[in-house]
């Protein structure tokens, strides 16, 4: 039985005999020799192509980089341009000059036995101005929507992506059938941490390779998306790779949502873009940060981890996407072993005794592409990425895998760069373990607004006070606006507001000739804030008493209101029960003002 890394390359496999024979190489690197020509909708339908059609140089060894994307005109305002890929191969486009404005969106399709559909807009764009897309295969449509002109993108590479390496196959439904899916029983413990593991697509400039990471909670619990995944991911058997880190695609949430297989692929929630920051080959550890922050519609967990010296898990767990496929999961219900032997790989690399954990997975095994997918213990703490084992057959009949150990990764070699500690422990708390996090749970909610005048006028100036478990006030500034945040999205809060300042602003001779033709019925107030800024003793209907009071401010003899401040809002009082706020946690409230015993508006909103 020859023991193989667990590393798939699109591209490459290895494979080693034994601890310390290694073995040969199945397949090395190599790049799509694209010579497939360029057409558009019009010449698929038979149609004459526009004049300012301009075909497609064809990328041939990849030496010629870095071609125009014709786009022609529909006539609608919408951009249209299709690459004919062909023959049944899967293949990756990598786009540069992507810059996407305002509402432009691009939409890639292709139609080979199931129909796909992508969507690109301004939140794709990279510094890099590159978009890795795919993989596709067959007839690739672009379809550019909302632009004014055609867009400046160019084909700068194509990588292959063979839909078989010897006897596998790469991506959905690839993956050996005696997998259980991780939304099975087996996996029902996991709802969260399932959550942490993520597909990565590693591109570099020999190709793109597929390997599993998981993201981990750090001391700080700041959800800095920090990413274990296994070092000779970026090692193949015939050397190292070079890493296009900008380009890298973190697949969420890449799993059936039941049991079964389903029959069309997931659609999983992709983020682009990393950085490596620490690596050890000892333990087969490498670190990634993932260039932005993930959204919170990614619904991921930050799983915690356990570093324990000599820790010995009851049960372990494996969620991993074996060649690429949808999320799965292996448990060895038994002790896990340190190994205390040295493991030859057959990159020619060691790892020394006792840095590895030994399982033998009783349900199900794991495949290429599995490599760097986390170990859990029977509490969900992350103790290890795996690194490789026995190559199983269809039947998952051998389950053994060799995992880095995190508590040897931790503070291994010279720096921040050999090490997880300086990453995952930011605080320096030098803990053993430490639980995971749920950000779903850990939601922060916000309540916004405006305060106006009825015809539209901001009202600085007005002191907003929330109180519920939080208390806390704001006073508006030129455009009227309020904003609480970091509340609780399960909580309930009460605002009030008030405004108590130049009680005669906007009181003239007008307002009483008008509240006057009010209560004798000749001229009935019919707008709403009128009404109510006449009641200025607070009784609830306009009568002499309000005209009395309103005079008195005008010639002053009082300098204000008895029973009402010189402003007043509708509504009065907001009762906020956050577990109505959208989907991004925010309420958004707008509020009316009105200056007491103005009933023409013409108060300054800002004295």
């Amino acid at each position: 039985m020859k023991p193989t890394f667990c590393l798939f390359f699109l591209l490459w496999t290895a494979s080693f005999f034994s601890h310390d024979i290694y073995a040969q190489v199945t397949s090395g690197p190599h790049q799509i020799d694209l010579t497939k020509e360029v057409r558009t909708l019009w010449q698929k339908a038979n149609t004459e192509v526009p004049s300012n059609f301009t075909a497609l140089p064809i990328l041939k060894n990849t030496k010629k980089k870095n071609a125009r994307i014709p786009f022609v005109d529909d006539t609608e305002g919408n951009y249209l341009s299709e690459i004919i890929l062909g023959d049944g191969a899967e293949v990756y486009l990598l786009i540069s000059d992507f810059e996407l404005k305002g509402a432009e969106s691009l939409i890639i399709s292709s139609k080979e036995e199931l129909f796909t559909q992508e969507r690109f807009t301004a939140q794709h764009n990279r510094s890099s101005r590159q978009l890795l897309i795919g993989p596709y295969k067959g007839d690739v449509t672009m379809h550019v929507t909302s632009i004014d002109e055609a867009p400046e993108l160019r084909l700068y590479q194509a990588f292959a992506n063979p839909i078989n390496v010897g006897h596998m196959s790469l991506g959905f439904d690839a993956s050996f059938e005696c997998h259980v899916n991780i939304n099975c029983e087996e996996g029902s413990q996991l709802s969260d941490i399932k959550r942490s593991v993520m597909r990565i697509r590693m591109v570099a400039e020999e190709g793109v390779a597929l390997c599993t990471g998981t993201l981990l909670n750090n001391t700080k619990g700041d959800r800095k998306p920090y990413v274990l995944t296994a070092f000779h991911c970026l090692v193949p058997p015939e050397g190292t790779i070079t890493p296009l880190f900008d380009l890298w695609w973190f697949d969420f949430n890449y799993e059936s949502f039941s049991c079964a297989n389903p029959e069309d692929e997931p659609f999983p929630f992709q983020v682009q873009g990393a950085e490596r920051v620490a690596e050890w080959e000892d333990t087969d550890m490498m670190l990634l940060k993932i260039t932005d922050d993930i959204p919170n519609e990614a619904n991921v967990y930050f799983a915690g981890w356990n570093r324990e010296l000599d820790y010995i898990p009851d049960t372990t767990y494996l969620i991993h996407h074996p060649v690429g496929d949808i999320k799965k999961i292996s448990i060895d219900e038994n002790p896990a072993v340190i190994h205390d032997k040295r493991i030859g790989w057959n990159n020619g690399s060691n790892s020394p005794e006792f840095t590895h954990y030994l399982n033998d997975f009783d349900e199900t095994t794991y495949e290429p592409g599995s490599s760097g997918a986390a170990i859990f213990d029977q509490n969900g703490s992350v103790l290890g990425q795996l690194h490789g084992g026995p190559l199983s057959d269809e039947f998952c009949t051998i389950g053994i895998g060799y995992s880095g150990r995190i508590s040897i990764s931790w503070d291994s070699g010279d720096g921040p760069e050999d090490r997880l500690r300086d990453w995952l422990d930011p605080l320096d708390f030098d803990r053993l373990s430490i639980p995971g996090i749920n950000p779903k749970l850990q939601e922060v909610a916000r309540v916004t607004g405006a305060i106006l005048t009825a015809d539209g006028l901001a009202i600085p100036d007005v002191r907003v006070s929330l109180v519920g478990d939080l208390t806390a006030s704001f006073l508006t500034g030129s455009d009227g606006r309020f904003v609480f945040e970091n509340l609780d999205p399960e909580g309930q809060y009460t605002i009030s507001l008030e405004k108590n300042t130049s009680p005669s602003n906007g009181l003239t001779a007008t307002d009483l000739v008008l509240l006057r033709n009010h209560i004798v019925g000749r001229s009935l107030l019919d707008d709403q804030f009128s009404i109510l800024s006449g009641d200025v003793s607070g009784d609830g209907a306009i009568s002499s008493v309000d005209l009395v009071q309103i005079r008195n401010l005008i010639i002053g003899r009082q300098d204000r209101f008895p029973n009402k401040p010189s402003w007043d809002f509708e509504p009065k009082v907001l009762n906020m029960d956050m577990g109505s706020a959208n989907a991004e946690g925010v309420i958004e409230v707008n509020v009316i003002g009105y200056k007491i015993g103005d009933v023409n508006y013409s108060a300054n909103p800002n004295r």
